[in-house]
């Protein structure tokens, strides 16, 4: 008499945002070890709206044998998650309240650190910036990981990170348009800046637009995730990091597997950093080109002898190029001339000491390379409105 064997059949719930490409990645990862493993069905549900604490609850009566979670859902849906008796695997979600869970549970984290250093070590090779930046998407740990990553390596290599912060929009800095244009406007050129997604990319290239700030020939823009549809797309194509999503969604099926068939301990959970992959090069990290070395030589040939009374001939005849050129570099580079830049910088340096010191406003104006008093009076008023002397009666009050 023959027997029949019937195979074990697994049912998988999976909470998988779908909307972005981090999404569409993991799940793709998971279809990847279902083609192996026929013996799994997933379900899928894409929402907060579907993935809800009563499903969560009922999840074992209802057949399932584990879940796959890569949305945390309310308070009421995570608490759920903590008590259920079914295995679980979950994908960037963190929460104290884990802490709490019996149940055979796997986390599933991006190397954040990695990912903003991969940031900054793209930059660094790429050329010669004279600023770097960060402009996270959201006020969130993940977020900020990644910030600090970018400004770790940067320091590294004796870089400074400006982070930009919203007064207006918090939680959401990116979603700040006219703060972002100006702070991107604000930056010394050519300036260097990672966004911590291909969502915050797009909208920093847009505040760029609005601020007159070209990329990649004033500024490089870096993203992540290497979302397609957004990033080839653009005005300027983005670079972006490519993620471990789809390996991300192979190692929770795998993980999952392994505790629904017994074979993993349940006793202590399972923790997984993923790195980045690489970085997609489009066109707005080009290198900086040789134009944006010339002008950063300039400017630090500027600010090391501005105060001697050198003129825009003294700048050509140290660079060794032409003043056609140069001024033309200046001027798509900074907007400015360079004679603009050199007064800028006597200027910034004649207000410091006005308002820092008791020095005789004509010896200010000798220091900070200005023909005379006169001449240094005349460019401060224009500027800010008051003669340097009423300038530090004011300020001294």
């Amino acid at each position: 008499m023959r027997h029949s064997t019937i195979k074990r059949r697994f049912r998988v719930l999976a909470a998988i945002w779908i909307a972005r490409t981090g999404g569409r990645d993991t799940l793709s990862g998971i279809f990847r070890f279902v083609e192996t493993h026929p013996d799994w069905q997933v379900v899928l549900v894409q929402s907060d709206a579907e993935f809800t604490p009563e499903l969560v609850r009922t999840a074992k009566d209802k057949g399932f044998d584990g879940i796959i979670a890569t949305i945390p859902g309310s308070e009421e849906t995570l608490a759920a998650l903590v008590e259920t008796p079914l295995p679980v695997v979950v994908k960037n979600v963190r929460s104290p309240a884990f802490a709490a869970r019996r149940g055979p549970t796997a986390f599933i984290y991006n190397d954040n650190d990695a990912i903003g250093r991969l940031a900054a070590t793209t930059f660094l090779k790429n050329g010669r910036y004279a600023s770097f930046a960060y402009v996270p998407e959201f006020d969130t740990g993940w977020c900020r990981d990644r910030g600090k990553g970018f400004a770790t390596r940067l320091a590294e290599s004796g870089e400074e990170c400006r982070i930009f912060n919203s007064e207006s929009s918090p939680s959401t800095p990116c979603e700040d348009a006219d703060g972002l244009a100006a702070f991107l406007a604000a930056l010394p050129k050519p300036a260097a800046v990672y966004a911590a997604t291909d969502q915050c990319a797009t909208k920093v290239l847009a505040a760029a637009e609005a601020a007159k700030v070209s990329v990649p020939g004033q500024m490089a823009l870096l993203g992540t995730d290497n979302d397609e549809l957004l990033v080839r797309h653009s005005s300027t194509p983005i670079s972006s990091i490519k993620m471990g999503h789809v390996r991300v969604g192979y190692l929770a099926a795998k993980e999952l597997a392994k505790f629904m068939h017994g074979r993993r301990s349940p006793a202590k959970p399972v923790q997984i950093y993923i790195p980045p992959v690489s970085v997609v090069e489009r066109a707005s990290t080009r290198p900086v080109p040789p134009a944006a070395a010339l002008v950063a030589r300039a400017k630090a040939y500027i600010a090391d002898h501005a105060h001697e009374r050198i003129d825009v001939m003294d700048v050509v005849g140290h660079l060794g190029v032409s003043r056609s050129l140069i001024e033309k570099r200046f001027r798509q580079l900074e907007g400015k001339s360079i004679h603009q830049v050199m007064e800028e910088k006597r200027l910034a340096e004649a207000r410091r000491l006005v308002e820092k010191t008791a020095l005789p406003i004509k010896e200010i104006a000798a220091r900070c390379g200005f023909s005379g008093q006169n001449r240094l009076s005349h460019v401060f008023k224009a500027r800010f409105g008051l003669a340097p002397e009423h300038w530090r009666t004011r300020t001294n009050r």
